[in-house]
């Protein structure tokens, strides 16, 4: 276990967010569906990512998932659709909310970038491959400053199933 997370998780700031339904993750665009974790401008907090998944309910032809972050930073706070977000220690709600703020759908301030994939699944002559958890520990070699958003997206068509980001918040150094 590392022991940074252990230790943000008994101090309350440890958080975790993820789409309650199984819903469209759209290729790569500013037109946004999936889940999208984003770090208000002026927040004095840095999110530290730990980990993404992603388990598809549906598959076609071959398709990747990945993650996807903003090209510059926002000073305009991002809208949607707002997912739940749940505290590691303190339980989830609207109780001890940290600055994270996580959607299921948005209209980002930016079209994304691609930052790496995490997976990729397809069907074939009536099987189903790597349609397991596609998952991507990120163990705080990921961290999303103020004004700045992290989500899962897809390259070239879209992904239908359930998305969770598990992250950290510290004060800026």
């Amino acid at each position: 276990m590392n022991n940074y997370f252990l230790q943000k998780t008994r101090e309350g700031k440890v958080f975790h967010s993820h789409n309650t339904t199984t819903g469209a993750v759209t290729v790569l665009s500013s037109t946004f569906t999936g889940l999208c974790l984003d770090n208000p401008y002026g927040s004095g907090k840095d999110l530290i990512i730990e980990s993404m998944s992603f388990v598809g309910s549906t598959l076609g032809a071959i398709g990747e998932i990945g993650v996807c972050i903003a090209p510059n930073v926002s000073t305009i706070a991002q809208t949607g659709t707002a997912a739940v977000v749940h505290n590691g220690k303190l339980g989830g709600g609207d109780l001890h909310k940290g600055v994270g703020r996580t959607f299921s759908i948005s209209t980002l301030l930016s079209t994304p970038v691609w930052l790496e994939t995490i997976g990729s699944a397809r069907v074939t002559a009536n099987a189903v491959e790597g349609l397991e958890s596609l998952y991507k520990r990120f163990d705080g070699t990921l961290v999303i400053a103020p004004g700045f958003y992290v989500g899962f997206q897809t390259l070239t068509t879209a992904r239908t199933g359930l998305c969770s980001i598990t992250w950290a918040e510290d004060d800026i150094l």
